[in-house]
């Protein structure tokens, strides 16, 4: 028996629209169809509010389709996609993580795009326990098995740490591919007729991963609902999809709910006919439910043209690839599966299509703030430039070939964003960011935040951001101040996309993050911004006596901030000016095109301090004068320090004159120069060696984990 997560209430519902109590399998098939996971039951309400149209988009947040994309020019479009394998991950990293990589790579040539790029963004909880070590050591194992195996670039990410993240890690994967804006593939087919074609074995692995995904974790064994990865078997697919694309009515890749799902919604309101006996097996003895819910991976769906059907099937026959016509598209609505000559599914598709949407209650829960502490500067310095979120991260992107492919440009660790050559000559750049503390004491705030704060970071390379995907992360939608959460950060993402003219494409959304006792995770909205590099590309250089110019204000709004992290909840939250960053940033690419800037990088979480020990690590020492560093709270040395508030950066430059004369608009301000003192971070007459620093900077992961 099928494992449901349908309510009394929904069940119900489907009762009295089909007239009838469903059999076993159709309950499994309204399952998968109404899972959180597939239907977006408790967003599709709000998720309307988001910009998804502009000149760019070629593809916004269409129905059932698999990615989204942007035109870059010259005929050519990327491709993007961001999804996570959180529970997964949670149970088995490595194939959680593994089969999270591979399904984004089939989601990227079911549009028929070549991958190019991928980016992972984990979050973890604290490294002292043996379990979070374990489960980090085996994500990034996962990740780079699957992505070096299959020939596709690993080129960025971002690696956190939070106690909240203890039983319930992380595990976003982006990817980015390319392709001819007129051989885009579509995800779902347009007429009736087509046959349906469908590669690969189906198996146990993935049982009803959907489901799965749509509550908490339970403590129990649910190792079935995780899917087993094979990169050799996804090359392959990858290959000939890549190669049969331009033949085919329409591709889908068989992910979340599995074939009941993938045929559901690439039907997109026509009926189908399915024989569950043709479809290739791997094992013998799998039970109708079984095959009709399975999330067994390295298997995809095409609509095809009769006469292309045994065409279609010698490509992947020629590499021994299982492939088999399984059924038909019909122009009466209704999907009906088979099973040995006897029909066990027989639902109206505007039923599985059509789940009962929720708009749950929703409640501010304010955290309580205490009064600042007395701080010691020097000792919370060296505390936010030890935390592992800010050290070095070569231990994980060295296990992944960012090379392969010859489009990295930007390496990473190298700079704030990830760099990629396009097909056109043009230099696309990528960052995902999230900011879950801020997210706990305001997600409005830090839904504006991490967009502004991508916006940024492709600016330190010389880009301009064009569009982004999203994934908003939080616990169960039903409890009041979750929902409320989501609602806000929704809100938030929204009116920065709208304000930066940077369309959301297509995301996801993970509720159900929580562990066994019921705790959520800190809200954790996540974006993946995409821009283009509009004129020269900044890889980043520095040298001595180079002068360190500011642009924009530190103002005394530390809650949220990392320094609250570590040292209590204190001050006010951050609130972000959309306006001081979009224009901190045009100056910051207009100084990159003009050959002023050598190096840049903006100023988020850790503050200026942060932003300054980039440069230590580098082999260098800065000499700060304080009373350059502008602020609006007069001399406060832990706001100028530490604020994270939003609309700024450093930049590294041989004419600072240059930036006070040009800045319109901006509050620009030289606050020291570079030094040859390596590893001395100096502000006004206070010298701080941060030698032991920098070595923790680069070999903490090495002596954690490689010595656990």
């Amino acid at each position: 028996m099928v494992k449901l997560t349908l309510s009394p209430f929904e069940m119900e519902i489907a009762r009295k629209r089909l007239g009838r109590e469903p059999n076993e399998a159709e309950w499994a098939t309204i399952d998968a169809l109404w899972s959180e996971h597939c239907s977006y039951k408790s967003s599709k309400v709000y998720l309307r509010s988001f910009p998804s149209s502009g000149e760019r988009v070629v593809m916004g947040i269409e129905d059932w389709q698999d990615a989204g994309a942007l035109d870059v020019g010259d005929g050519w479009a990327i491709v993007l996609k961001l999804e996570s394998h959180n529970h997964p991950s949670a149970i088995d990293p490595f194939n959680g993580s593994a089969t999270g990589v591979g399904g984004i790579i089939r989601d990227i040539i079911s549009k028929g795009a070549i991958p190019i790029a991928l980016l992972d963004m984990i979050r973890v909880g604290n490294l002292n326990r043996e379990r979070n070590r374990w489960l980090l050591k085996n994500i990034i194992r996962g990740i780079g098995f699957y992505g070096n195996s299959i020939g596709v670039p690993v080129v960025g990410g971002e690696l956190s740490f939070d106690d909240t993240y203890d039983d319930n890690p992380l595990v976003d994967v982006a990817g980015i591919g390319v392709v001819r804006k007129d051989k885009i593939v579509p995800s779902v087919v347009k007429q009736a007729g087509l046959k349906i074609v469908i590669v690969g074995l189906t198996g146990l692995d993935g049982l009803g991963g959907a489901s799965f995904a749509s509550r908490k974790l339970s403590g129990e064994n649910e190792i079935g609902a995780v899917q087993i990865a094979d990169p050799f078997a996804g090359k392959i697919v990858l290959d000939v999809t890549l190669s049969i694309a331009d033949k085919v009515e329409a591709i889908k890749d068989l992910g979340g709910g599995g074939l009941v799902v993938g045929v559901t919604e690439m039907a997109n309101g026509f009926g189908a006919v399915v024989d569950l006996d043709r479809v290739p097996l791997r094992v013998s003895d799998l039970t109708p439910e079984e095959i009709l819910i399975s999330e067994t991976q390295e298997r995809m769906l095409f609509a095809v043209k009769e006469e292309r059907v045994k065409e279609i099937c010698a490509e992947f026959e020629y590499y021994e690839y299982p492939c088999a016509e399984i059924g038909y598209f019909t122009d009466d609505s209704v999907i009906r599966f088979r099973y040995r000559g006897k029909e066990i599914v027989n639902l109206p598709s505007e039923l599985l299509v059509s789940p009962p949407l929720f708009m749950w209650e929703v409640r501010k829960h304010k955290r309580p703030s205490i009064e600042r502490p007395k701080i010691d500067i020097e000792e919370a310095i060296r505390k936010v430039v030890s935390h592992p979120d800010f050290v070095s991260k070569e231990w994980a992107y060295s296990q992944f070939d960012y090379e392969v492919g010859t489009s990295t440009v930007i390496k990473p660790g190298e700079a704030d964003a990830a760099v990629i050559a396009l097909p056109n000559g043009k230099l696309l750049a990528v960052k995902g960011d999230a900011n879950p503390d801020l997210c706990e004491n305001d997600a409005y705030e830090c839904g504006k935040y991490i967009v502004a704060e991508a916006y940024r970071n492709l600016a330190t390379v010389g880009a301009k951001g064009i569009g982004i995907v999203d994934h908003l992360q939080f616990g169960d939608p039903r409890k009041p101040e979750v929902y409320y959460t989501f609602v806000e950060a929704l809100r938030g993402i929204a009116e920065a996309a709208k304000f930066f003219n940077t369309p959301v494409v297509g995301g996801k959304v993970s509720f159900y993050n929580e562990n066994k006792e019921g705790k959520a995770i800190k809200p954790t909205p996540l974006v993946v911004m995409a821009g283009l590099v509009e004129d020269k590309l900044l890889r980043g250089s520095i040298e001595e006596d180079l002068s360190i110019v500011m642009l924009g204000l530190a103002r005394d709004e530390m809650r949220g901030t990392f320094l609250s992290k570590l040292y209590g909840n204190f001050g006010e939250t951050p609130k972000v000016r959309l306006n001081e960053d979009l224009v901190a940033s045009e100056l910051v690419v207009q100084g990159i095109n003009r050959g002023k800037i050598l190096f840049a990088k903006d100023i988020g979480r850790g503050g200026l301090v942060s932003a300054l020990f980039s440069i230590l690590v580098r082999g260098y020492g800065v000499d700060i004068r304080s009373n350059g560093i502008k602020a609006d709270i007069g001399d406060d040395l832990l706001v100028k320090l530490f604020s994270e508030s939003t609309g700024r950066f450093i930049v590294l430059t041989k004419e600072p004159e240059w930036f006070l004369e040009n800045k319109k608009g901006v509050i620009a301000s030289v606050i020291g120069k570079v030094t040859k003192s390596s590893g001395v971070l100096k502000i006004d007459d206070k010298s701080l060696e941060l030698s032991k620093e920098i070595d923790n900077y680069y070999n903490y992961f090495f002596r954690v984990i490689e010595n656990d």
